[in-house]
């Protein structure tokens, strides 16, 4: 029966169900008929059975004549039994003379009628004692047809039982399809929305759990962006935290030796109050920027400054950083920037990430060997490394590797990339940027509103 469900409506399959019922019943009426209509062929028309059951009606009449006194001029009477006998035809006669046919029995002429009718050897008369003598009782009956009506009733009861199971076996999966997208729809309810729908077929059923495992596809999918929009934040506040706490350090410093008074003369004060108010500066441009960066994702691309040459994008900072390096005992070795290399970076980006490698190279660099910084071209790219030998290898001493993983994002808003290399106790940062071609640039410029 896997014929009809692979329709697409319901009503057809439970139509084509019914036509299937109909048609298995059909056959099986008919095997079944057959069948029976034989074998009772074959027994009714038997001589043993016509002598049993004529024998057995002739003793009933007897007894019904004896109990009631009756006579063969009784024809109401005799009529009465034959009523309750159907499809029987009774005729009784005396000396071979007709006196009672149950075909008429109020019938006078029939009755009156004296003349004799031929005795037939074949037939079988029966001796009944009635109350005015003995007369011959001859009997018709049609027992055939009788069996054969109630084993009719019988089949058609049977057919009835079979089409209803039938018909409800096939309901049967169509209630069981029902059930299962109930218990998965209870599951998903409860918040397991990993296991699917199950789709079954091409009905109303099936596009109707078609649409519930899309919906629970939806609910996941929004489920996994909440969890990645609640990790990137949380991702956020930590770098936040971690770039904001190296220039607060070195504001402390500066404020520190102010503090002492342990600056040369009144220009390295402007110089020491400078510097301050840049890092309170860059403190306040993060502190704005907090909203910002939260409400965007990892992917946004930030509005870069117009390309510039890497030793004019990194001079201010490198200065810096070397600056800081040595107040802290720390030797540098700066190899000079060749041929010039336009980037376009966004310079608050830029502090933050060396900021980040000043505080990794403050807390994991060996005092004793220098700091190398030197530049290198390639031709899709310019980079800048930075190297240091890690202090005290045998700690293993790693960190919580922020400040790295929010050097790599920086870099990647910019279009740019981070790569680390951490062997044989030498630590390694280099910063790769896009290069800028100068004859694009010249192009850019020379454009009408350009």
């Amino acid at each position: 029966m896997k014929w009809f469900t692979k329709r697409r409506g319901l009503a057809w399959q439970f139509g084509g169900l019914l036509v299937m019922s109909g048609i298995l019943c059909g056959i099986f009426f008919a095997v079944m008929h057959l069948s029976i209509e034989e074998f009772l062929f074959q027994q009714i028309n038997s001589p043993e059975f016509q002598e049993q059951a004529t024998e057995k009606r002739i003793t009933e009449f007897q007894t019904y004549v004896t109990v009631n006194q009756l006579s063969t001029s009784d024809g109401a009477e005799l009529a009465q039994w034959v009523r309750k006998n159907p499809l029987l035809l009774m005729e009784i006669y005396r000396s071979n003379v007709l006196i009672f046919t149950s075909s008429a029995p109020e019938n006078q002429a029939v009755l009156a009628n004296d003349t004799e009718a031929p005795y037939y050897e074949w037939m079988s008369y029966y001796v009944v004692e009635f109350a005015d003598g003995n007369a011959d009782v001859l009997l018709y009956s049609d027992d055939g047809y009788r069996y054969s009506t109630i084993a009719t009733i019988f089949e058609l009861m049977l057919c009835t039982l079979l089409f209803l199971g039938i018909f409800l076996h096939g309901c049967q999966k169509i209630v069981r399809y029902i059930q299962l997208i109930s218990k998965e729809i209870l599951a998903m309810e409860s918040g397991d929305l990993d296991n699917a729908i199950t789709v079954k077929g091409s009905n109303e059923l099936s596009t109707l759990a078609q649409g519930l495992d899309s919906m629970r596809q939806a609910f996941r999918a929004q489920q996994e962006r909440e969890a990645q929009f609640f990790a990137a934040n949380q991702a956020l506040i930590s770098e936040m935290s971690h770039d904001l706490r190296t220039p607060l350090t070195s504001l402390l410093i500066y404020t520190e030796v102010l503090r002492y008074g342990k600056y040369e003369n009144q220009e390295q004060l402007l110089e020491y109050l400078d510097k301050i108010d840049s890092k309170a500066q860059q403190i306040k441009q993060l502190s704005e920027n907090i909203l910002e960066y939260s409400l965007q994702s990892k992917e946004t691309v930030p509005e870069l400054e117009t390309p510039a040459p890497i030793e004019m994008v990194f001079e201010e900072p490198l200065s810096e950083m070397i600056t800081e390096l040595s107040r802290h005992g720390f030797m540098c070795d700066v190899e000079p920037f060749g041929e010039p290399m336009l980037i376009a970076v966004r310079g608050q980006y830029i502090r933050r990430i060396m900021d980040n490698i000043l505080s990794n190279i403050q807390k994991y660099a060996d005092k004793k060997q220098p700091v190398r910084i030197w530049p290198l071209e390639s031709e899709l790219t310019a980079r800048l490394i930075f190297e240091n030998t890690v202090a005290d290898v045998s700690s293993g001493s790693s960190g919580t590797q922020i400040g790295v993983k929010s050097i790599g994002s920086l870099m990647e808003k910019m279009g740019g990339s981070c790569q680390i290399e951490n062997t044989d106790g030498k630590y390694r940062i280099a910063l790769d940027f896009p290069k800028v071609e100068v004859e694009k640039l010249k192009e850019e410029s020379t454009e009408p509103g350009g």
